[in-house]
């Protein structure tokens, strides 16, 4: 009791340390009638006495409208954000039915490429693995002679002309990411000169895979042609066994970056899984802006913007789970090329807060699907 007491004096103080972004936010509905500043205050100190902590995704949610009661936000949202977090990751690690779960094949981007290559899955292809400041897989074999300099394999590796991505292979948030591109001996990294010993210097600090760049449609070139804009799609396996979409959205990047990531300034866009087809509005990061339309570089409209593909990406994600039967509940990232879905990663620790910003809230689905 006392911790818990300790721990509530402290979002407080956070609370009003933090007032400019987490009472005096901007509105993400600014059609809507709003609640006042002191409203906003006392619904925050609210959370804190029930859930032990502020609602940080409070303008996100469209809180601030007039219309979101406390029964409603808190009988409609799954609130707080951080204990669905945690479920995740205990229904993702704590199957009665194996000793093992499968989260380790999603959280490792090296595993995920060689388990997806298996089954003939489309993935982007990997051109080698560091791990350790060795390379433990290079040129579609694995290095086995663990005495060979890695730096002597890594420079023989970029003495050929190349298009690739370079990101950790634990990383989440698109931190660490980049883009490389190698021609006549010239090393490009995102798109500024650099050197290949800067290059191998950057890649031994950390566990990195190369993968080869993926081209994708050209129809979605069209909401912004710097970053691959990927598919968010979660799925969830029911006690029964079956495996179920569970929501999905677009994730695009701005003009100039190299990731498409909310967290790196993207938009994210709901998507109406019947229609495969995107929602009426985009959401950014509060440093970022708020909600919008359309893109804010390519000035693409959002609602009804038709994803190719998309059904045939919502049944290879159900598929895949199968596989992957060890695992609860898994956020895929898919790319659409000319050719159909590419998988680019597997989340075991999905986010929940976007998918409520772009979907409402989804309390009653997860109560119905995440049960330990």
């Amino acid at each position: 009791m006392k911790f818990q007491f300790v721990k509530k004096c402290r979002r407080i103080y956070s609370l009003f340390k933090n007032k400019s972004s987490i009472v005096d936010g901007v509105t993400y509905y600014p059609d809507c009638n709003h609640k006042s500043r002191k409203q906003i205050l006392k619904d925050q100190l609210f959370f804190i006495r029930k859930f032990g902590d502020y609602e940080p995704f409070y303008f996100t949610y469209g809180f601030d409208r007039s219309e979101m009661t406390r029964e409603r936000m808190t009988s409609e949202y799954l609130i707080p954000y951080d204990s669905f977090q945690a479920k995740i990751n205990y229904l993702n690690n704590h199957n009665p039915n194996f000793m093992y779960t499968s989260r380790v094949i999603t959280a490792d981007k090296f595993y995920f490429n060689v388990f997806l290559e298996k089954f003939g899955i489309p993935t982007p292809p990997v051109y080698c693995f560091i791990k350790d400041k060795k390379v433990l897989y290079v040129d579609a074999q694995f290095e086995i002679d663990t005495q060979q300099d890695a730096i002597q394999q890594l420079k023989q590796l970029f003495s050929r002309d190349m298009d690739a991505f370079c990101k950790p292979s634990s990383g989440q948030l698109g931190n660490g990411i980049f883009a490389l591109k190698i021609q006549d001996s010239k090393v490009y990294v995102d798109g500024k000169p650099s050197s290949i010993d800067k290059l191998i210097n950057v890649l031994l600090s950390a566990n990195y895979l190369v993968q080869k760049r993926i081209y994708q449609h050209p129809k979605m070139n069209t909401l912004c042609d710097s970053t691959i804009n990927s598919i968010r799609m979660q799925t969830v396996m029911t006690k029964d066994g079956e495996v179920v979409p569970f929501g999905a959205g677009l994730r695009m990047g701005r003009q100039g970056s190299s990731v498409d990531n909310w967290a790196k300034g993207g938009v994210f866009v709901g998507i109406d899984m019947e229609k495969g087809k995107l929602m009426e509005t985009g959401f950014l990061k509060p440093q970022y802006g708020t909600s919008v339309k359309e893109h804010p570089d390519t000035r693409v409209v959002f609602k009804d913007f038709e994803i190719p593909y998309y059904k045939e990406a919502e049944k290879q994600a159900v598929e895949l789970h199968k596989r992957l039967y060890r695992c609860h509940s898994i956020g895929w990232d898919i790319a659409i090329t000319e050719e159909g879905p590419m998988f680019i990663e597997g989340n075991g620790l999905w986010e929940i807060s976007l998918l409520q910003a772009v979907h409402g809230g989804l309390k009653k689905q997860i109560e119905k699907y995440f049960v330990s």
